[in-house]
């Protein structure tokens, strides 16, 4: 071990090296082995919110996973709860408190990313810089995993948590100064459910009362079980119990949206200059496919961040071409792309800024089960089964992921490794034979597998076509498209076939619910793979507002055995990601739940 702390480069595994350099999990880890906290009647905020170094705010008791959670209090709330999974989210080392004299004279940070694809939150599928920008009734803690009130200074639920009240903090404003108040919140939740905004996510409002029946068109927006009964107070009624409904509320399709300047500006609402938002941060430039630039938001309720300006650097591939900025300084944090970690790994400076971080996210291969040859499951078996995953990600990928049999992550309460399907290469040439196609005799000639252009994506899927071949003598077609014509190419599978597409998933927020319940309920059909089993449809309807740990845990379970062995998603690999970090940099932090990007507030520059 280097002097700094960070492993040598030799004789240490990726997986060794990650525990070491994720470390601050201990605390939230109480969590994962079978303790049980309370969910509060009422949850109130602290007076004033905690600076971006400072200790954590006060937390609801509402955790991450269900299954640590017992029916509702009536009357006390609780401090300092982490709003954990199962197994608590991945942070850097703790850092020591800021000392304002240590600060550098210039407060600027520089990250990278891609190009948002959509930048509204309630058509945003994956929130880079949303919560830079916005922010919602209550909040998670990058540091730290702890739910905290934001735009909300409390909430209450009534007994069976099927009805949350919110109290509005007085006198909060837009970054334009115009007051927001809890209409707004009734607005932006209308809008993620009403046809006409076309959300891609409104799933996640799937819970609250009445909000598919508005989706399908059969009732008004104005019926949503989410309503402001004042300025001051939001109230929303849901469809079944849900204790863990704080933390969905945290997450930013939830966000409130600015009516006045969407009816202004139209489609134009989301460019600098005009976007208003409620985050710490303003949007002050944005140069598309190049440059984000954010500053401290004058009207933000909350502290004063230490970083005043932060430049996102945007590339159409980051994973790769974040090192060389990194190398060049025109970065100060960049994620390593696979192919470099062990350049980076064996560089005697680039490996004391290296540390390494879990994700709670699984890579997957969608595929129609409504559309031939993929509707019969035996087929689609078969697919799963050909391929060597041990292999691609020790070798190929040379561990940098980890293999993944089944879809939820170890972090997800509900994981069951026992749910993967067995029998390999073999077991996978017999259920294609069985299915019409003996050596892949009879196989669709033009059977295509779409994805995402990246480098990363297209030498994970380029091995597994050649393993298909290998194993099963069919050819697959592989269609790479640019990000935002292959996420219109994917909504148009609502309505038309497909034959694959890669096409992961990171959660939301650490719940089963959110893989099982928002992805593959027929309901929501998230991947429009049409595939529906009612077996599940039942243990994943029941288990979702279900209370007690150990039996909600284990109807999951029994979910994740259909889903694996009867569904139509192919799990390939669990996320993981390392990054370089300028040592001069402090506060940024990775959770695993949606943890890929910091969050400036936490971040300061020191001298």
């Amino acid at each position: 071990m280097a002097a700094s702390g960070t492993p040598s480069a030799r004789g240490l595994s990726r997986r060794t090296f990650l525990a070491l350099s994720a470390a601050g999990t201990a605390v939230a880890a109480l969590a994962a082995c079978g303790g049980t906290t309370t969910a509060p009647t009422t949850t109130s905020a602290p007076a004033a919110a905690p600076t971006a170094a400072g200790p954590a705010a006060t937390a609801t008791a509402v955790p991450q996973s269900l299954g640590n959670t017992t029916t509702p209090a009536t009357t006390q709330a609780t401090t300092g709860t982490t709003a954990s999974s199962a197994v608590a989210p991945a942070t850097v080392a703790p850092t020591a408190a800021v000392n304002a004299t240590n600060l550098a004279a210039t407060q600027t940070f520089r990250y990278a990313g891609p190009e948002p694809i959509n930048f509204d939150p309630a058509n945003c599928q994956d929130p880079v810089n949303e919560p830079q920008v916005f922010e919602g009734l209550v909040t998670v803690s990058w540091k730290d995993g702890t739910l905290a009130p934001a735009m909300a200074q409390s909430y209450q639920t009534n007994a069976d948590a099927t009805v949350w009240t919110f109290k509005m903090r007085p006198s909060m404003k837009w970054s334009d100064g115009t007051p927001l108040t809890a209409k707004d919140f009734e607005y932006a939740w209308r809008r993620v459910v009403d046809p006409k905004t076309a959300s891609i996510y409104t799933a996640s409002l799937a819970s609250v009362k009445n909000a598919l029946e508005i989706v399908k068109g059969a009732m008004p927006p104005e019926q949503l079980g989410a309503k402001a009964l004042d300025d001051a107070t939001f109230e929303v009624t849901l469809n079944t119990p849900a204790p863990y409904f704080p933390l969905l509320a945290a997450t930013w399709t939830c966000f409130p949206t600015p009516r006045h300047v969407i009816e202004k500006f139209g489609a134009k609402w989301l460019e600098a200059g005009n976007l208003v938002g409620n985050g710490p941060y303003i949007l002050k430039e944005w140069k598309h496919d190049q440059l984000m630039v954010f500053e401290p938001n004058p009207n933000y309720w909350g502290p004063k961040p230490t970083i005043t300006h932060a430049e996102f650097t945007i590339y159409d591939d980051p994973l790769t071409k974040s090192l060389p900025a990194y190398q060049n300084n025109e970065l100060d944090s960049a994620q390593v792309a696979p192919g470099d970690y062990d350049h980076v790994l064996n560089d005697p400076k680039l490996s004391k800024d290296l540390k390494g971080y879990p994700l709670s996210q699984t890579n997957m291969i969608q595929l129609d089960a409504t559309s031939k040859p993929t509707s019969d499951v035996r087929v689609r078996n078969a697919l799963s089964l050909a391929f060597d995953r041990e292999t691609l990600t020790n070798v190929v990928l040379k561990k940098y992921y980890l293999p993944a049999a089944t879809i939820l992550p170890p972090d997800i309460a509900g994981h069951n490794p026992v749910a993967a399907l067995t029998g390999g290469v073999e077991k996978a040439k017999q259920l294609l034979a069985d299915a019409g196609f003996p050596n892949g005799q009879g196989w669709t000639a033009d059977f295509t597998l779409v994805y995402a252009t990246s480098s990363v994506t297209k030498t994970i899927l380029e091995f597994i076509q050649n393993e298909w071949k290998k194993n099963l003598g069919i050819d697959v077609q592989l269609n790479a498209m640019e990000s935002k014509a292959y996420v219109a190419w994917r909504s148009a599978r609502a309505t038309q076939p497909f034959n694959a597409y890669y096409g992961g998933w990171g959660s939301d927020y650490g719940d089963p619910s959110n893989w099982h319940n928002f992805l593959f309920s027929s309901q929501t059909d998230f991947y429009h793979t049409h595939w529906k089993n009612d077996q599940f449809e039942s243990l994943i309807a029941t288990a979702k507002g279900m209370t007690d740990q150990t039996a909600r845990t284990k109807m999951y379970q029994d979910a994740e055995v259909i889903l694996v062995r009867q569904g139509a998603s192919i799990p390939i690999n669990f996320n993981q990601a390392f990054f370089v970090t300028k040592p001069m940099v402090q506060g940024v932090y990775h959770p695993a739940v949606l943890g890929t990007y910091p969050r400036l507030t936490f971040i300061s520059i020191m001298k």
